[in-house]
């Protein structure tokens, strides 16, 4: 037995549908501000910064040795950091991207969320 709605019911169900997927998913990729100590230690444990260096700059030893097969971004430049949003940075983690290897095995979501709010501190001023 198929049920007929009318076009403004399914259409409203349609809205409420989309903006239920929209609120949930945003809830999920955005990034708490926590501490970023232990976004920090992500950060060095998984070894973010054989390429992507210390502070962020695309200089880690790797990179240098690499520079002609590969480019690192500089995330410590706010222009370029601008360009990306957390969903972005959160994906890019976990899924990879060219060159750079993913770490969805390896690290849990809350685990890269807290490397895209310790990342995003690269650009912050002291």
């Amino acid at each position: 037995m198929r049920v007929f709605f009318p076009s403004r019911l399914r259409c409203q169900w349609l809205c409420v549908m989309v903006m239920l997927f929209v609120v949930g998913a945003s809830s999920t990729l955005a990034a708490e501000p926590k501490n970023t100590v232990s976004g920090q230690s992500k950060y060095d444990a998984a070894g973010c910064a054989r390429c992507h260096g210390a502070s962020g700059k695309g200089n880690g030893p790797q990179a240098m040795a690499l520079f002609f097969m590969f480019k690192v971004p500089n995330m410590a430049d706010p222009a370029y950091m601008q360009t990306r949003s957390d969903d972005v940075l959160f994906r890019t983690i976990k899924q990879g991207k060219a060159s750079m290897p993913s770490f969805g095995l390896k690290l849990t979501d809350p685990e890269i969320k807290e490397l895209v709010v310790y990342i995003r501190s690269f650009t912050k001023t002291p």
